[in-house]
């Protein structure tokens, strides 16, 4: 529990809902999100097996911050509660319009907090609400179909996510960032994919009537797409294509060490630009010329593209 005089040490959560006052969102789109959110929120702390009682939670309408006491380790907040919330959310998109659907920002940190007359007050909460907000973890928002992107603070990473394998630190990509006051680097993973979750048969069980599913095109896939081109996974080559692009798309890519994880880095940072991605296809034709391998990449890209733009829709 918060204490009105002392700070505490807490484990932070800060969530916020991509597009929660778009226009094409009624207000009872926002009552079927506003109620989702804070469902999945307890739903998913639930499987940490952790007292929720003992926690604070302030809903913020297009999100929410949950407090988690120090007694409660921060790994829980990964594992499994990242995963089960990814799952909660799929769970109500998959019964919702597309106005009432739920796509997350998500950061992890941890500091310490006390309560104050009207709220809480800490310089932690104030760090992770940076973070929430920077552009890179919008950009990778734009760029994933998973349910919640998340981005923890460097402190986290070094604390909590380095230290356990079964985490992957190698799938978080570091950045740097830079909203109001903060300067700080921070990591981004795509977010906990939740399995597949397919809406309820409301047919009876009969195909009659069911409008033939289209194929879903993973981002993994576009990543293998282009891993399969030779200017793509060769790293000279690789080097030479990134020269080619704008300095916009050029100078925000990451490096990393390990081709695929390069390669990912490339391809979700262009998805974060308006028009990036038809950018970087243009640059690996002219690098590579016409193939088959750059003409399926192409095919892959555009269906996962227009996939996305459906789901925005």
């Amino acid at each position: 529990m918060l204490s009105p005089s002392l700070p505490l040490h807490h484990g932070i959560v800060m969530l916020d809902v991509e597009g929660y006052g778009s226009d094409e969102r009624t207000d009872e789109h926002r009552a079927s999100v506003h109620n989702g959110l804070n469902s999945a929120v307890r739903r998913a702390f639930s499987a940490t097996g952790a007292d929720w009682t003992a926690c604070t939670y302030q809903d913020g309408g297009d999100g929410g911050l949950l407090l988690v006491p120090a007694s409660v380790p921060k790994l829980l907040l990964l594992s499994p509660m990242l995963a089960s919330l990814a799952a909660e959310v799929a769970r109500h998109n998959a019964v919702s319009s597309p106005a009432a659907t739920i796509r997350l920002r998500c950061c992890l940190h941890a500091g310490e907090v006390r309560s104050v007359e009207h709220g809480i007050v800490g310089g932690g909460v104030v760090h992770a609400s940076r973070l929430l907000a920077s552009e890179p973890l919008r950009a990778a928002r734009r760029g994933s179909d998973s349910p919640v992107v998340l981005i923890v603070s460097d402190l986290f990473y070094r604390d909590v996510v380095r230290h356990d394998p079964a985490e992957e630190p190698d799938r978080y990509r570091r950045v740097d960032v830079a909203v109001k006051e903060l300067r700080a680097p921070a990591w981004i993973r795509d977010g906990a994919a939740p399995a597949s979750i397919d809406p309820p048969d409301l047919t009876g069980g009969s195909e009659a009537g069911r409008a033939p599913a289209a194929p879903v095109i993973r981002f993994t896939e576009v990543v293998d797409a282009l891993l399969a081109v030779p200017s793509v996974h060769d790293e000279a080559s690789r080097r030479f294509l990134l020269d080619v692009l704008s300095a916009r798309i050029r100078d925000a890519v990451p490096h990393h060490p390990r081709t695929r994880f390069h390669v990912h880095a490339l391809v979700r940072t262009c998805a974060g630009y308006e028009g990036g991605l038809v950018e970087l296809l243009a640059a690996v034709r002219e690098l590579e010329g016409d193939s088959e391998a750059v003409r399926r990449a192409e095919v892959v890209v555009r269906s996962w593209t227009d996939a996305q733009g459906r789901a925005g829709s």
